[in-house]
């Protein structure tokens, strides 16, 4: 429960007959006041209902994470040695850099990293239901907000040798820009682990041939429509 009052201010009984200092006083208690009912407004833990500066501030100040800078593409050099074949480019002091761009971290994609990193729901053991459930709440949760997860069925995650982990996520902007903050180290993750973040497209049409002379039935599990198309042979 926050202070709701600030404590008032009063005078000494020998200056209590004194109007003019009563009004001083009643009036420094009611901008006490207002200091208290201010940040009680403004709320300033619950981030994902702050935006520019202040959100900064409270970022930093508060959770110690600031704004990350999210690479969309790297930049490349061409000119040192070994860094072209034969003939295929002029002399070797030659060089050039493509300048490397980045995903602008808006308010929303930045709050939504600070729930990525602070969200405790999900308990402090790495597994794979945790990594499902930390990745669809980034995708889905606007403004850094946690909502209702009931099933991850389109994440897909796998484990290759090396310590590699395979994901396959939905499509989107949001995808993108995941794939960046995991491949920077803006969304923390294990370090033991290399990550590999593919994403595809839900609306690609898959075949699919029942060669045996048994009926198969299917089940949709998922909270998605799934159009089925029967074409005879």
């Amino acid at each position: 429960m926050t202070l709701q009052n600030t404590i008032p201010s009063y005078l000494y009984t020998q200056y209590a007959d004194d109007d003019d200092l009563q009004a001083f006083v009643a009036s420094y208690n009611t901008i006490t006041q207002k200091y208290i009912n201010t940040f009680n407004q403004l709320n300033l833990p619950i981030y994902t209902g702050l935006s520019g500066a202040l959100l900064d501030w409270v970022g930093r100040g508060v959770y110690g994470y600031p704004r990350p800078t999210l690479p969309a593409t790297g930049a490349s050099t061409i000119g040192p040695l070994n860094t072209y074949g034969p003939d295929f480019f002029v002399p070797l002091n030659t060089q050039e850099t493509t300048v490397a761009t980045n995903f602008v971290t808006t308010d929303d994609i930045y709050k939504r990293l600070l729930t990525w990193h602070f969200y405790k729901g999900d308990g402090k053991v790495f597994n794979i239901q945790w990594l499902k459930r930390r990745i669809k709440r980034f995708l889905i949760g606007t403004n850094g907000t946690a909502p209702f997860i009931d099933q991850t069925y389109e994440i897909s995650v796998g484990f290759s040798p090396g310590n590699i982990v395979d994901i396959v996520i939905p499509e989107s902007d949001q995808a993108d820009i995941l794939i960046s903050a995991i491949g920077s180290g803006a969304a923390e993750t294990p370090f033991q682990y290399t990550f590999n973040i593919t994403t595809v497209s839900y609306e690609s049409l898959v075949s699919w041939l029942n060669n045996s002379s048994a009926v198969v039935d299917w089940e949709n599990t998922s909270s998605s429509e799934v159009t089925w198309n029967n074409t005879p042979l």
